[in-house]
């Protein structure tokens, strides 16, 4: 199964993967709500003995978050609800998910990563929240990384106090191997045969996962907090923020 790459995304499932290729390289991989559904679907469609490999075709960045010119535009509601959606799709998928990744991976970005069972990470990879600077909280966003971090490292991420580089990441359990930037995309192939080889082990895991406790906080917690980010973004001068940093975009 496969799409077209002048789609946002591209999907291609063979030797037991199913690949999800985030392919929007002219907008940093920014996630549209069509996408992120895009993602949901693939995710929840992928059989119990593949495994779901998320992957950029961009060689210098995984994903820089959600679309901001989207939101802005009028569709958070939808970006809102298939961002939620995709949560649940990964939180709750029967397919092991193996994320490979290099570059930035901002907000949303980030959340792809915290999802994934097994990151393979260039050592220049950098995790991290911008929507502080307009005056957003991450709110759905925290969520997922308390689901890995401790409150007090997620909330410095999501106020834009912290960065997690590649390193920093594998050692609060994110990422889950670090490898050197160059000849990155050979050796990354490499490791998911690895694990494609040790199929068994993973699927237990994410079984394991899919059912445990922390997965189910996070879905009781998701449902809580959601309402929380249309407030943040309806309060005053959020929306100004957001346009004046877009026109500044523009003006480069």
């Amino acid at each position: 199964m496969t799409l077209s790459t002048e789609s946002p995304l591209a999907l291609r499932r063979a030797d037991g993967l199913l690949e999800i290729a985030l392919t929007r390289n002219d907008k940093a991989n920014a996630l549209t709500a069509d996408m992120m559904d895009g993602i949901a679907q693939a995710v929840a469609g992928a059989y119990a003995d593949e495994i779901v490999l998320l992957s950029s075709a961009s060689p210098n960045l995984f994903c820089a978050g959600a679309d901001i010119r989207e939101f802005v535009g009028g569709r958070l509601p939808e970006q809102e609800q298939a961002l939620l959606t995709m949560i649940g799709a990964m939180a709750r998928s029967r397919a092991p998910i193996v994320a490979i990744a290099r570059g930035r991976a901002s907000g949303a970005g980030a959340l792809l990563l915290c999802l994934a069972d097994v990151v393979i990470a260039a050592e220049d990879l950098h995790m991290s929240c911008p929507e502080f600077v307009f005056g957003m909280y991450p709110i759905i966003v925290e969520a997922v990384l308390q689901s890995r971090l401790s409150p007090a490292i997620a909330a410095q991420i999501c106020v834009g106090a912290g960065v997690l580089t590649a390193t920093r990441a594998r050692d609060v359990g994110i990422v889950t191997e670090v490898l050197p930037a160059e000849g990155f995309a050979d050796a990354a192939r490499a490791r998911v045969g690895y694990y494609a080889e040790r199929r068994p082990g993973l699927a237990a895991m994410r079984r394991a996962r899919s059912i445990g406790q922390a997965t189910l906080a996070l879905c009781e917690q998701l449902e809580a907090v959601a309402p929380l980010m249309m407030e943040n973004f309806d309060a005053p001068g959020v929306r100004e923020r957001i346009s004046r940093y877009l026109d500044g975009l523009a003006r480069r």
